[in-house]
């Protein structure tokens, strides 16, 4: 195996400028199950962009010696059977076939010399056992092999990533970076990879599910406002670890805090004490005896000021790199009936095709309802029939006159153009949205640049927050924490179970489903 290693490096965005850098050096094994983990917006993506080449530090080095392979990987011709496109994703297996058919018919010395040299190629990838290790690999990720006859455009969206994954480790002497696997997983699909990837040695891995993380990780690389630091320990324990630095932390900027006031009662007493003395210098006998007098005091005062300076000092290094945990509020209206929404042998039909039917269920105020099952299900289309974009084919839903419903979408609605100005055309006060964005770790600078330079998470922030900042009666969430990154998963989960709306979600984390769902809706 070999290093990936960061020399000094620095990174910065031009237009508009952003640090997201500054004076790394780390040395990376590639045998490590490495996972990326920072709030959204801190770079990431940007690290895996910087490892893959596809950007250049902007100064110092970063050295990469090995060949490295990306997930998500633009994969063209869907319509293929699966089986062709996870070879065409391993290596182009089915050009050097149609080549050496050719070359083979040609027979001449130039092209049975051409012939070998891809021959050897081909054996050197895998070529000649690649359907048998894709059927094995396909088992090992939990997906049977009848669906590699399936034209790849008809699998789900996690079936599709699993296939993907799947080639990624079937490269040969390449090093994997997996850019948010699970955002398209159902809960199974999540377990499945997490034991995949806990028996496959050296990847980078960036994600915000927690489970996935525990699953497999032995390494963590954190990135925050004090820069990036490499953990040799698995997440379980990083947290553990990255608890106790935080308390360590709040206790030291409560003894700072502490200081700094006394500090400065003592340069304002001085202070005074050396103005007292001045005063007396008026009909004083002795005038030099007191302005010697008020000029020490005058001295103590600003050696204590000058203490003060390095304590404040101290306390802003202290504070500069801390990702601040602020209490999100969500706005919850009480005057809503008990009985929210009633669903009585639903069904929904699309196309010709029955999605899901005889679906009954209530949701009461204060519930926090988890809607669960396998992809392709009908989880979304459920919340889309209970939004009214959809129509029933059969059965009733019922939900009570002046009903508030807000939603949160999976695709944020809002991907491109200046936010403040989609916020004064929604009629959004800004400084309201400030506050929440910020909460959750978007800065006010965003403020300045288009929703194009936002990361996937920061976009999908800005969704969730229209959704706070509306008084409703029903909450309906479509996989909210899609990109968000761990801090804001736990402070979404705190004003969830502190705020006590009621809600219907979907979702497949199953760390917050868990702490926050009162009851799950199997559509399994």
């Amino acid at each position: 195996m070999s290093t990936i290693s960061c020399d000094n490096m620095s990174f910065h965005y031009d237009d508009p400028f952003c640090e997201v850098f500054s004076s790394v050096s780390i040395a990376i094994d590639t045998a490590w199950r490495c996972a990326v983990v920072g709030r959204n917006g801190r770079g990431k993506t940007t690290l895996l962009d910087l490892v893959r080449g596809r950007r250049r530090p902007s100064l110092g080095q970063i050295s990469v010696p090995c060949e490295v392979c990306h997930f998500p990987a633009r994969t063209t011709r869907l319509e293929r059977p699966t089986l062709q496109v996870i070879k065409d994703a391993v290596a182009p297996f089915a050009r050097w076939e149609k080549e050496m058919a050719r070359l083979t018919l040609k027979g001449d010395e130039k092209s049975l010399a051409r012939y070998g040299e891809i021959a050897e190629t081909f054996a050197e990838k895998g070529g000649y056992e690649i359907e048998a290790a894709i059927e094995r690999e396909l088992a090992l990720i939990g997906m049977p092999s009848e669906i590699l006859a399936q034209p790849f455009n008809t699998l789900s969206g996690g079936e599709r990533t699993r296939a993907l994954i799947v080639a990624l480790f079937l490269k040969k002497n390449t090093y994997p970076l997996i850019d948010e696997p699970t955002n398209h997983l159902d809960l199974a699909g999540r377990m499945y990879l997490a034991e995949y990837l806990a028996k496959k040695p050296g990847f980078m891995l960036v994600s915000h599910d927690r489970h996935l993380l525990d699953g497999c990780a032995d390494h963590i690389l954190s990135i925050d406002g004090r820069g990036v630091k490499l953990h040799s320990t698995d997440f379980v324990h990083w947290r553990e670890q990255m608890a106790l630095e935080e308390e360590h932390e709040r206790r030291r900027d409560a003894r700072l805090r502490r200081q700094i006031r006394s500090l400065e009662h003592a340069a304002r007493q001085r202070r005074t004490w050396s103005q007292r003395k001045e005063k007396e210098k008026i009909g004083a006998s002795d005038k030099g005896f007191v302005s010697h007098q008020a000029a020490r005091q005058m001295k103590r005062a600003l050696s204590i000021e000058r203490r003060l300076q390095s304590m404040l000092s101290e306390k802003k290094q202290l504070l500069r790199g801390r990702d601040k945990e602020r209490h999100l509020k969500l706005d919850v209206d009480a005057a809503a009936p008990d009985f929210l929404l009633s669903a009585g042998d639903v069904a929904v039909d699309l196309g010709g095709r029955k999605i899901f039917a005889d679906l009954s269920f209530t949701v009461q105020r204060g519930e926090r309802v988890a809607v669960v099952g396998p992809n392709g299900c009908g989880k979304i289309t459920l919340l889309r029939a209970i939004a009214g974009e959809v129509s029933l084919a059969d059965g009733s839903l019922h939900v009570p006159a002046h009903i508030k419903i807000v939603r949160a979408y999976q695709t944020p609605r809002w991907q491109e153009g200046d936010l403040r100005t989609l916020l004064q055309r929604e009629g959004i006060e800004e400084p309201r949205f400030r506050t929440i964005l910020g909460s959750m770790g978007v800065t006010g600078e965003v403020f300045e640049r288009p929703l194009e330079t936002f990361s996937q998470g920061e976009r999908k922030k800005v969704d969730l927050c229209r959704s706070f900042l509306e008084p409703s009666h029903l909450l309906l969430w479509d996989e909210p924490l899609n990109y968000i990154d761990l801090l804001s998963r736990e402070q979404i989960e705190e004003v969830v179970l502190s705020s006590k709306p009621t809600i219907l979600f979907v979702e497949h984390d199953r760390w917050f489903i868990e702490r926050v769902a009162t009851s799950v809706l199997d559509m399994g």
